[in-house]
């Protein structure tokens, strides 16, 4: 089964707004297959929020699906989903991240389409207001410099998803919100999209 591999703080503005540093070199977190929900033709899906009292914001990314050559071989927009409660907690005690980060349903896929090298817009609405809306140009990680770095210190299996990192605009979703992303190649055309409703 694939699995998903997430890269934290490439975007500057993001680790400042959640007072953290950017890393010197890309470090990730796995996402199990569990973590993973397709979405359907049409980009619909639904965001599964657990527990009511528990705080779960929203992450707008370029992900990225590896072809047998390992390469890149296409691409959607992607919404993850963290557990700031959980995971402050495990910051707090020193425990992994896991609850976090990778729980079931916690990837939320849009449509795939063609790998295309060139910038993105990402772009993530909830309720109809724009939260994210920042270009891809801004990662402090490259595509290739992620590649790198997964293939020389753990390996990569054809079929896994690359989770690119968030830009700022992270916020907490509540049940009843509808979450709206999309993105843009370099001539502003939609690329992929992701309609989701979130539920309990």
């Amino acid at each position: 089964m694939p699995l998903g591999w997430a890269v934290f703080r490439n975007y500057v503005e993001h680790a400042k707004e959640i007072g953290g540093d950017v890393a010197d070199y890309p470090r990730f977190f796995l996402m199990p297959s569990s973590s993973h929900v397709e979405s359907n033709s049409d980009g619909s899906n639904i965001i599964r929020l657990g527990d009511p009292s528990d705080h779960i914001d929203h992450e707008v990314e370029l992900v990225i699906r590896l072809g047998d050559d390992l390469r890149p071989a296409s691409m959607c927009i992607g919404c993850d989903t963290t557990n700031r409660t959980r995971q402050g907690l495990a910051k707090e005690k020193s425990w992994p991240w896991l609850e976090g980060k990778s729980f079931i349903g916690s990837a939320v896929l849009g449509t795939w389409t063609e790998w295309d090298p060139r910038p993105k817009k990402l772009m993530l609405s909830v309720n109809g207001e724009t939260r994210q809306n920042e270009s891809t140009e801004l990662m402090v990680h490259s595509v290739d410099k992620l590649l790198d770095t997964l293939t020389d210190w753990y390996g990569i299996s054809p079929g896994d998803y690359i989770w690119t990192g968030t830009p700022e605009g992270v916020g907490r979703m509540y049940p009843g919100d509808l979450i709206e992303c999309g993105m843009a190649n370099s001539e502003g055309v939609v690329v992929s999209k992701l309609i989701a409703n979130c539920e309990i």
